[in-house]
């Protein structure tokens, strides 16, 4: 892992002391991975730094499962996804981890994935009992000094029970970041990561149009400070429109939204943020594209034009859209740590706070979820600053109508005067954390 630069450590010292114990797992307290079940859309995963919160009832009431019943534990924000059951399938260091049972019990997969670094994992949302992983991670160096990386696509057809890998041991000199798949042709999958250069990384796409088997590789240059492309979705309809950000470091100024029209064979700029992209999603017609991070707040823009309108003035960490609704990632100065939206992301209700935080799920005895979790709460409870069950806490709690700006976008609460104390804190947060899937 990579030291903080000086100013940022200074930074983080300062701001942990005025913070108090306000933190989980060594890290200030945040979300930043909003999963809808493909067949359910009443069933909601949210990842945070501190497990993940489950809600049965479209986010009216949240409970928590912890790091452990998931099979790990530290700086770790692995990839979620969800099937048509559904079944909690998560991308860990150690291997993939499934649920069958609602975030009960959880098991880590022998066989092929077993010990293998999983860096990503994606369900096709037309066909949700099909999933896809990446595994990649360091393996050697060549005579030249270069790194060479050990890097497998797995399939599963059976909705996470069991992985095999498809097709050889895929290009050595590329450590992968994200896989996706097109949903209108199963067949083509896309892979980016990037590659060790003398110069600097160099971001790589591979595509492959036989579902894995064979790949072809298209570079995707990158500016200062960028250490890879990241793919964030293709489009429902098109299997050749491909969105990709880019992300580096949390001194990286800006990160850029790429778009393809010819299957990762040419990219444009269509946007640049102001600070590190958090969120990119499109509508699941694919005619709308959403960006945001905590610069620049939410933007939206019709997929043709790419003229990103800001919708909302508000601290983004995920971005979720489904035919409904627009799912925020937040934090508590602005309301939340998690809202929706029924107006296209104009304005937001909240539909977690902290405070509203239940707290274990209710699971059977013998259950990973209840033998790990029930005895982790109180400690997990007072850092988070959850009141205890007796003292009334309501869900997600009433907060303030969301005012508008002076550009006329929707906010959800007033910037505190902690305000930049949490968003330097959330970007040590990024950077401690191996990798986070934008969603």
């Amino acid at each position: 892992m990579k030291r903080l630069s000086s100013a940022l450590a200074v930074a983080m010292s300062s701001l942990l002391l005025s913070a108090g114990e306000a933190r989980a797992n060594g890290r200030f307290p945040a979300t930043n991975s909003i999963v809808v079940a493909p067949r359910d859309p009443s069933f909601l995963v949210l990842r945070a730094t501190y497990g993940v919160l489950v809600s049965k009832d479209a986010g009216k009431h949240w409970d928590w499962v912890c790091e452990q019943s998931l099979g790990f534990s530290g700086i770790e924000d692995p990839p979620l996804a969800l099937t048509e059951k559904p079944a909690i399938v998560g991308a860990l260091f150690a291997g993939v981890t499934v649920s069958q049972d609602k975030a009960c019990g959880f098991s880590i997969l022998k066989g092929e994935v077993d010990k293998r670094i999983m860096n990503d994992v994606v369900v096709a949302k037309e066909r949700p009992k099909e999933v896809l992983a990446i595994a990649s991670s360091y393996g050697s160096r060549d005579d030249a000094g270069k790194n060479r990386y050990i890097s497998t696509l797995f399939h599963s057809g059976d909705e996470g029970q069991s992985f095999q890998g498809v097709g050889k041991d895929i290009d050595p000199t590329v450590l992968f970041e994200t896989v996706e798949i097109a949903e209108s042709d199963p067949s083509r999958v896309y892979l980016s990561g990037a590659r060790d250069k003398a110069t600097g990384p160099e971001g790589v796409v591979l595509v492959s149009n036989d579902r894995g088997a064979t790949y072809t590789e298209h570079v995707i240059p990158l500016v200062a400070g960028e250490r890879a492309p990241f793919i964030g979705a293709v489009d429902p309809k098109n299997p050749d429109r491909v969105y990709v950000r880019t992300g580096g470091s949390p001194e990286l100024a800006k990160s850029r939204l790429l778009v393809s029209d010819d299957g990762a064979k040419t990219f444009r700029e269509a946007w640049a943020s102001e600070g590190p992209m958090t969120g990119l999603a499109i509508s699941p017609d694919g005619e709308k594209v959403y960006v945001g991070s905590a610069k620049d707040g939410l933007l939206v823009a019709n997929k043709t034009a790419l003229a990103f309108e800001k919708r909302a003035k508000i601290y983004v960490q995920c971005i979720t859209v489904t035919d409904t609704r627009v799912y925020l990632c937040s934090n508590e100065l602005y309301g939340f740590v998690a809202g929706e939206s029924t107006d296209d992301g104009r304005t937001f209700t909240p539909i977690l706070r902290l405070s509203g935080l239940r707290g274990p799920l209710a699971c059977a005895p013998g259950t990973t979820t209840h033998d790990e979790c029930t005895k982790l709460w109180p400690r997990v409870r007072n850092e988070l600053g959850v009141p205890p069950e007796d003292a009334g806490a309501a869900d997600a709690g009433p907060t303030p109508a969301p005012e508008a700006d002076s550009s006329g976008c929707g906010t959800a609460g007033r910037l505190g005067g902690g305000a930049g104390a949490v968003v330097v804190l959330v970007l040590v947060g990024s950077y401690l954390a191996r990798r986070r899937r934008s969603s």
